[in-house]
């Protein structure tokens, strides 16, 4: 893991909250609106986790994840707090409804709000990375830039944000066990 990183994902801030309470270890993306003409692309395999607010909804989530919405807790205007760091252990995209079906035990999502993902836009598919979290020894806050802003995944932030002392949340063997499960549902 490196001293410091400047690099963050954009993902819904329940979503954050499950990879910090190691109820799950996949992202799901399409890509956002911004992304470029390549589309979505897995660029770095270290980031921040970067809490947005906007577009979650209790309907997304499975239901015993609804109220975990109004628990997270949106940081003063003008400001995001990165408080978790992901390190990719694996990633794929999926071109199967049935094998993205197969993983639900492994994510929040609600069954429709991946079937609305994965036929979204003209292409059918979603790209699942398969990561480990890391609580930071304590919340980083920083000042929100025009440049963090639009649809896009990947944001470089304006700063290096220090790294030491970060921990795992899920233990070697509970992430193992969770990764191999991932890896066998998806055929690796």
């Amino acid at each position: 893991m490196l001293p410091t990183s400047n690099r963050a994902f954009k993902e819904w801030a329940v979503i954050c909250r499950a990879l910090a309470e190691g109820r799950q270890i996949l992202i799901l993306r399409k890509g956002g609106i911004a992304e470029g003409r390549r589309g979505f692309e897995v660029t770095d395999s270290e980031f921040f986790l970067f809490p947005t607010f906007s577009h979650q909804a209790p309907e997304s989530v499975v239901p015993e994840w609804r109220d975990a919405i109004e628990r997270c807790e949106e940081p003063e205007t003008g400001t995001v707090v990165l408080s978790h760091y992901a390190v990719v252990a694996d990633w794929t995209r999926i071109e199967s409804m049935e094998t993205l079906r197969a993983l639900r035990d492994l994510h929040v999502w609600s069954d429709e709000e991946v079937e609305e993902r994965f036929h979204r836009w003209s292409e059918a598919g979603l790209f699942i990375l398969a990561v480990r979290a890391f609580e930071l020894p304590r919340p980083v806050s920083l000042e929100m830039n025009e440049e963090y802003t639009g649809c896009k995944s990947w944001v470089t932030l304006l700063e290096q944000v220090p790294l030491a002392g970060a921990r795992p949340i899920l233990e070697d063997a509970p992430f193992d066990r969770l990764l191999e499960s991932f890896r066998s549902t998806v055929g690796r």
